[in-house]
């Protein structure tokens, strides 16, 4: 599944997520603990990706897409910041139109 992007593309959406994580939680309405409580992420985590101390893995950005593209106003603003591509859109099986 994952193979179809290429480990570039991929690590440039990671930093995109990465950077624009809290802008996202934000508008989710989720602090960093309810985000780590709901994924199975300890939160130290959460805000080392926040603060550029860590770099997120694949694994971690597949889990938050899928976690924040449930909604559908989230999932627009995901399109919008570049975190959410032709191919995000197919791997993960998410409608944006």
């Amino acid at each position: 599944m994952a193979e179809s992007v290429s480990c570039d593309p991929r690590q440039e959406l990671c930093q995109k997520m990465a950077a624009n994580l809290s802008t996202l939680r934000a508008k989710a309405s989720i602090t960093q603990d309810e985000l780590a409580d709901r994924l199975g992420l300890s939160r130290q985590m959460i805000s080392a990706v926040e603060n550029d101390k860590r770099e997120m893995t694949w694994n971690t950005f597949s889990v938050l897409v899928m976690f924040f593209a449930k909604d559908d106003e989230i999932k627009q603003l995901m399109v919008v910041l570049g975190i959410i591509n032709d191919d995000v859109e197919k791997i993960f099986d998410i409608s944006v139109r």
